[in-house]
């Protein structure tokens, strides 16, 4: 195969731009080396006793990361046994040689479009800069690591999260849904954060299929409450909600209503202007949830038992 279409490949499967380079002849084993003086990484993969040498921008541990991944997909295009050395990666399949652990931070996230991934894809490619992962892991679900340094705008990945999928509705004009698996300490942690950020989306689908944003750190709760057994979650509910529980959790006004209420930060003016309905009908149905209940959900703690003890009744 020619060096030509291997830098192609590349650019169409991974998104990546490389450049063909002469071979060093300090060159290590693992196949990858930063050249501080030009500011790139170098990797080279040998196929049949010809060496294809080729360079990524950047001279740091990201730029490593992203040339031994680029280098394992280089190999497989060279076997003939082509696959998208980022998904394999963080899939928890293989970890590539040369690939230098380092400890920059990362948000990550499993982005979910109904109509497909194709174009989530794409805008996400255009949009990271070099240091980010991006990775169409098929069934609609494309993977964003995404760097997060003292430059960052953004003070936490669900933050984040919220601007993305604006952007992302804005812009493809789709719904679109976003598992958010925490921050990633060092590169060895992608896999099990993309693990967490899919996990997310599939737990979030279920007990809140009506929110887009949905984030690992509160279904791990939810994961150790469903070990509960079924006598114990309703006794937990009845206990919660009070003997009218029923009532409310079959209304679906009233659930509405909550659900809009907590989900707009307890913000009457915006959740009401978001169910299209008057302050004052969302401020009935929330004291009527108060009154069957005994919890005032424009209060913070009670809205977020009232939240809990709903996703709990949801198991059974």
């Amino acid at each position: 195969m020619q060096a030509e279409n291997i830098i192609k490949q590349i650019k169409s499967v991974c998104g990546l731009d490389v450049e063909q380079v002469k071979t060093p002849t300090d060159m290590p084993n693992c196949g990858v080396m930063c050249d501080d003086k030009k500011g790139v990484t170098v990797f080279t993969a040998i196929r049949d006793g010809k060496t294809y040498s080729f360079a990524v921008k950047g001279a740091d541990e990201c730029s490593m990361v992203t040339a031994a991944l680029a280098r394992e997909y280089v190999l497989s295009l060279l076997a003939k046994t082509p696959s998208d050395p980022i998904c394999d990666f963080l899939r928890g399949n293989s970890v590539p040689h040369g690939v230098h652990m380092g400890k920059s931070d990362y948000f990550v996230f499993a982005v979910y479009c109904e109509a497909g991934n194709q174009g989530v894809t794409e805008y996400l490619m255009t949009m990271a800069d070099e240091r980010d992962f991006v990775a169409d892991m098929s069934d609609g679900v494309t993977a964003l690591c995404k760097v997060s340094d003292n430059d960052t705008d953004y003070r936490s990945a669900g933050e984040f999260a919220a601007v993305l999928k604006e952007n992302l509705s804005e812009e493809l004009k789709e719904k679109v849904k976003i598992g958010v698996g925490g921050v990633a300490h060092g590169v060895s942690e992608l896999p099990k954060y993309y693990a967490y950020a899919k996990s997310a989306l599939v737990d979030g689908a279920e007990f809140d299929p009506l929110s887009d944003i949905y984030s690992y750190k509160e279904y791990a709760l939810i994961k150790t409450l469903s070990s509960l057994t079924a006598a114990d979650k309703e006794r937990y509910v009845k206990t919660v909600l009070d003997r009218s529980y029923r009532e409310v959790l079959s209304d679906n006004e009233l659930m509405t209503a909550a659900e809009a209420f907590i989900k707009h930060s307890l913000n009457i003016s915006e959740a009401s202007r978001h169910m299209y309905v008057h302050r004052n009908t969302l401020i009935y149905r929330l004291d009527k949830i108060e009154r069957l209940t005994g919890l005032n959900i424009r209060n913070f703690n009670d809205a977020m038992t009232f939240r809990m003890a709903c996703l709990v009744y949801k198991m059974l």
